[in-house]
């Protein structure tokens, strides 16, 4: 009975540069050997290793490009809010420097706490005092509150909500890309993993060709000095 592979959607062990290099070497490994190794490897498993290692070119661009734009998404959110923002300040301290009374003051919002950040407080102040003006038109223009300073509130309410819905999205995509790329890499290191297997086995008591098996699991060598008193020697361990 063969096993499937597991799969996560972790971020892969090695760089994706190094997994489509390892998915390449043990493809050349398992095709050269194929009828030898062809009862040891699950139905399929070539054939989708060749399948893995084309689309990870695909989806690992595709993947930055995700994060790139969920990015960005976020850069347009953060400028419109920041305008939105300003206009709710500059509306609420006309208000508080015009010496409107309390219940004027409350109605524009004056007071009341609104984080800059927030895209919720910041579409609630905006509407708080577009909803005011709507009521009270003839008040607002007493107060010095005119239409231009109206119509860029709505237009700041509509590139606020717009903003947020992109990058709600972006937001949401990238991670579905990430997990992709992710799949794939893993499942290319667990394809790979099992051809050296299957080679180990194979080629149990041919140590030249069990070597190039061996080769797909190896790790890489790191060197270390070594501090021996009169001198310092080089040593070369696994990593």
């Amino acid at each position: 009975m063969n096993m499937a592979l597991i799969v996560k959607d972790t971020l892969p062990r090695k760089n994706f540069s190094a997994i489509s290099q390892l998915g390449h070497k043990a493809l050349n490994l398992a095709l050269g050997h194929a009828a030898a190794l062809g009862p040891r490897l699950s139905p399929g498993l070539v054939e989708g290793l060749v399948a893995d290692v084309e689309k990870l070119g695909d989806v690992v661009p595709s993947a930055k490009q995700a994060r790139s734009e969920s990015v960005a998404a976020t850069s347009a959110q953060n400028v419109a809010l920041a305008e939105g923002h300003t206009r709710v300040r500059q509306v609420r301290a006309a208000v508080r420097r015009a010496k409107a009374p309390a219940d004027v003051k409350r109605g524009f919002g004056v007071g009341r706490r609104t984080r800059p950040h927030v895209v919720s407080d910041v579409k609630a102040a905006i509407q708080q005092i577009l909803d005011r003006a709507k009521e009270k038109p003839a008040e607002a223009e007493a107060l010095g509150i005119v239409k231009k300073d109206l119509d860029g509130l709505a237009l700041s309410l509509a590139a606020i909500t717009d903003a947020d819905t992109k990058q709600e999205q972006k937001r949401a995509s990238a991670p579905l890309t990430t997990q992709q790329r992710n799949r794939i890499g893993n499942r290319i290191l667990a394809a790979v993993a099992r051809i050296e297997g299957a080679g180990r086995l194979e080629f149990a008591n041919d140590p030249v060709k069990r070597a190039t098996f061996e080769a797909l699991g190896a790790r890489p060598r790191i060197r270390r000095k070594v501090d021996a008193g009169s001198g310092t020697t080089e040593v070369v361990v696994s990593g």
